[in-house]
């Protein structure tokens, strides 16, 4: 299938822009971050970066690649293998969504998909040294949907095991803006995990809530959720499909997400940013749970072995 064209554009440094039939999407060199995604409908339903001084500054983590960790690390510090890491950290006094954000990624195909690559060279703070590999590529469904699908990989170029996360962070919005105040939400999800006041997972089994599955909001209200959903429900075609409907319009913006890769669905609604608080959703999906490095329950799967790759897949729908 013909995924598009792809032309290399400006955004404060390269970027490049695909074209597929009526929809187009924008990425941004820098950190292989999306800025842009309009499928069809005139204007960009991802609330994206506006500006590369936005994107330097790098606040609200708009559809930033989350790697080499996803999510947060408590206190920015971890043991592996005996050997202690401090990762620099937040405002919050935690570490954040890793830091390929930061690394200018290359073009390494001319087809009519997106290919890029970025590598971290091991240095004090992240001792092991890897490549990412981000594919984006733009499709239609049946006429009444379009797809927006990544595909990032992490490939251990250490000569030992290292720690290796992935997760993706789009924010995304319906056309014509407004509050997400009416919006409704469904997460086929059976568990919650359960956190501090700062969003660290509980100790041990105490972090995984069971819950009724789907989670199912008619309206999203005032409600503020900055939540990661376990216990993934796959549909029929296998895959798990966290879903914003859009009562007004009838239109919905969907994140398809693979249970075996990315196990984890965070859910975040946009607030405290500086610009359009609680007017986007961000629909994430993650490989592990936030603060794996220091859980025994996942510390273990997210090792690496030496020249092994890890691999996710994400969709967005709009229909």
């Amino acid at each position: 299938m013909d995924h598009g064209t792809v032309t290399e554009v400006t955004f404060g440094g390269t970027a490049w822009r695909i074209d597929q039939g009526g929809a187009s999407a924008v990425v941004a060199s820098r950190g292989a971050t999306l800025i842009s995604w309009d499928p069809g409908v005139g204007e960009s339903i991802i609330d994206g970066y506006e500006s590369p001084e936005e994107l330097a500054q790098g606040n609200g983590s708009r559809s930033r690649i989350l790697a080499p960790y996803p999510g947060r690390v408590n206190r920015g510090t971890f043991t592996w293998n005996g050997r202690k890491i401090t990762l620099p950290v937040a405002s919050d006094g935690h570490a954040r969504h890793g830091f390929v954000s930061s690394l200018d990624f290359v073009r390494v195909s001319t087809g009519s998909t997106l290919q890029l690559r970025g590598e971290h060279e091991a240095n004090e703070e992240w001792p092991w040294s890897f490549a990412v590999d981000v594919v984006y590529a733009l499709g239609e469904g049946d006429g009444r949907t379009s797809h927006l699908s990544i595909d990032i990989s992490l490939t251990n170029l250490s000569a030992e095991a290292a720690p290796a996360g992935l997760g993706w962070h789009p924010l995304v919005r319906f056309p014509g803006g407004g509050k997400i105040t009416d919006l409704g939400l469904t997460i086929p999800a059976r568990k919650k995990v359960s956190t501090s006041q700062d969003l660290i997972p509980l100790p041990g089994e105490s972090a995984y809530a069971g819950i009724l599955a789907p989670v199912a909001m008619d309206r999203i209200g005032r409600q503020s959720l900055d939540i990661a959903y376990m216990g993934l429900v796959p549909n029929d075609e296998g895959v798990v499909r966290t879903t914003l409907k859009n009562p007004l319009s009838g239109r919905t913006i969907s994140l398809v997400q693979e249970p075996a890769a990315a196990p984890v669905v965070v859910v975040w609604t946009a607030d405290g940013l500086d610009r359009g608080a609680r007017e986007a959703v961000a629909l994430e999906p993650y490989s592990h749970v936030p603060d794996a490095v220091n859980r025994a329950d996942a510390s273990a799967s997210i090792g690496l072995a030496p020249g092994a790759t890890r691999s996710m897949t994400a969709t967005l729908v709009y229909a």
